[in-house]
């Protein structure tokens, strides 16, 4: 037991010196690990090296497609027998796969009565699909004003008619270029009324031309080609969903400036209607209101035709703005 005592005083004796070395200093490599005698230097950072890429330029002889000429022959890349006896050779390998083809010595031919008693889908018509009685009942009983079920069904009709049908933007860009039209004309006729007034023999019968009656007819002129002109590209053109992004804002916001132009030009025919100075003014008003003198007399034939344009031009405004509507919420339905 000496010995054993020797040992623990040594390693006593040891541990503190041990403890008190410094943990930079590297210690030897134990003698259990192997080490290359041709690596001398095992754990120094060995310099990075690029990839070595072959480059191997094609000879200058050489031509695509030569390569298998040894192959060719003069025979003609068709078939030598006819298709039939081509299935028949590979039918028994197609037989083998795991999802072999139907026969069709396999199946039958069934007559038209047969399919008629046992698909009798197969006999019903086309029918369009009616998104609006997809989930109701097909009888729907009580008045529609007491009877919530028919009054939803009526709103989806109209919607699913107001989105869905290909007419109801041909009838509102016919409203509108009917309205413009009618615009047009009586911005003309007025005009013609105060030129013939400002051209008669009294020369006291003076009428100056109002600012509506020019608005009217350079936005009707500009409006009528240019209805004609999105109608037909709407119709004949490509659809929306293949066009660029600047067509289709261009396409609602030129229905937009329309709508500007025609509720200024509404403005201005009212207030042509409300001036005592011009054609409509009443006759017991006194004609010069604050030093200003009147600037056409009192011409009932003026004075109706304004009111016609003014009457027109507000039904033309409303169209636009229905034609407006529809046409975004159209967009909307079709890009979403």
């Amino acid at each position: 037991m000496p010995e054993m005592a020797q040992r623990a005083s040594s390693s006593a004796t040891a541990s503190p010196e041990t403890d008190e070395r410094d943990p930079h200093i590297p210690s030897s490599i134990p003698p259990w690990v192997h080490i290359s005698s041709s690596d001398s230097t095992p754990f120094l950072p060995q310099p990075s090296r690029p990839n070595t890429r072959h480059y191997k330029p094609p000879p200058s002889h050489y031509k695509p497609g030569r390569k298998w000429d040894g192959y060719r022959t003069a025979e003609p890349a068709l078939l030598s027998a006819p298709i039939a006896e081509h299935q028949v050779r590979w039918a028994g390998f197609m037989d083998s796969g795991p999802n072999p083809g139907v026969r069709e010595e396999e199946g039958r031919s069934m007559g038209a009565q047969w399919m008629a008693d046992n698909v009798p889908i197969t006999t019903r018509a086309w029918e369009a699909e009616d998104e609006a009685r997809a989930d109701m009942p097909e009888t729907l009983t009580g008045w529609w004003l007491f009877s919530p079920e028919r009054q939803e069904r009526t709103v989806r009709l109209f919607w699913r008619l107001l989105l869905k049908n290909p007419f109801i933007p041909l009838l509102f860009r016919l409203t509108c270029l009917a309205f413009a039209g009618a615009s047009l004309g009586l911005a003309g006729t007025i005009y013609r009324a105060v030129y013939n007034v400002n051209h008669d023999a009294i020369a006291d019968n003076q009428c100056a031309t109002r600012a509506s009656t020019y608005m009217a007819l350079i936005v009707g002129a500009v409006a009528v080609p240019y209805i004609g002109y999105v109608t037909w590209d709407e119709y004949m053109s490509k659809p929306l969903g293949l066009r660029s992004a600047v067509a289709k804002t261009l396409l609602l916001l030129c229905d937009l400036y329309f709508i500007v132009f025609s509720a200024s030009n509404l403005s201005l025919a009212f207030d042509a209607l409300d001036d005592h100075r011009w054609a409509c003014f009443d006759d017991g008003y006194d004609a010069n209101v604050a030093g200003v003198g009147a600037t056409c007399p009192n011409n009932p034939s003026i004075c109706s035709r304004q009111r016609a344009l003014s009457g027109v031009l507000l039904i033309s405004l409303v169209a636009w703005l229905a034609t407006f509507s529809v046409s975004v919420m159209r967009v909307v339905e079709k890009l979403r």
